[in-house]
């Protein structure tokens, strides 16, 4: 089992986090339901209990993780009185972090997922684009809480999510975690100028 997995957990969180790992490392369609099963340690028949509409289910599930996870962060730091910018400054280390951690192995969940899955597959198109437009309305509302137009705002959010989504693919490509730290400051001072 890999070392991430915490054995004490319920058969179905096992399975998730299993899911989540598998499919940032390698994508949706790359990871079969067994190798899955391998990683969480869950008996066959578990899957199909839990999740009975299959792996489409399960990625489904594991993307709402990974939504609630990042948007619970940005909330925290919200909380703490941070700005976007510090907010985007501290997000952008922990990822650096994060991705040298795993050994430039996994990459963002919603990347990860959508490729070969989008526009395929309806309901897991579905979910990961509700998981980038709840960040997109997020981050919006932070923004023009800060002094941005609605307008300059949206187009910054969308500048910040495709950004900080290629550095962490350039990263991995790298093996070089300085590129999203870098990225992330770059956008940290652009998101500290209202209306750049």
């Amino acid at each position: 089992m890999a070392k991430h997995i915490d054995k004490t957990l319920p058969t179905r969180d096992r399975i998730l986090k299993a899911a989540k790992h598998l499919f940032q490392r390698r994508g949706y369609y790359a990871i079969g339901t067994a190798e899955i099963l391998e990683e969480a340690t869950a008996p066959k028949g578990s899957m199909y209990h839990h999740f009975p509409e299959g792996k489409e289910q399960i990625a489904i599930e594991a993307v709402k993780i990974h939504r609630d996870e990042l948007l619970n962060m940005m909330r925290k730091l919200e909380a703490e009185q941070h700005s976007i910018a510090e907010t985007t400054r501290i997000l952008a280390k922990g990822m650096a972090q994060w991705l040298k951690e795993s050994e430039w192995r996994e990459g963002t969940m919603l990347v990860s997922t959508s490729v070969g899955s989008v526009p395929d597959m309806p309901k897991l198109h579905a979910t990961i684009r509700e998981a980038f437009d709840l960040w997109r309305q997020y981050v919006v509302k932070r923004l023009v809480d800060e002094g941005w137009n609605k307008t300059s705002a949206l187009t910054m959010t969308q500048t910040l999510i495709a950004a900080t989504e290629g550095a962490m693919i350039l990263a991995r490509i790298d093996n070089d975690e300085r590129v999203v730290i870098k990225v992330g400051e770059t956008l940290a001072k652009l998101l500290a100028t209202p209306n750049a």
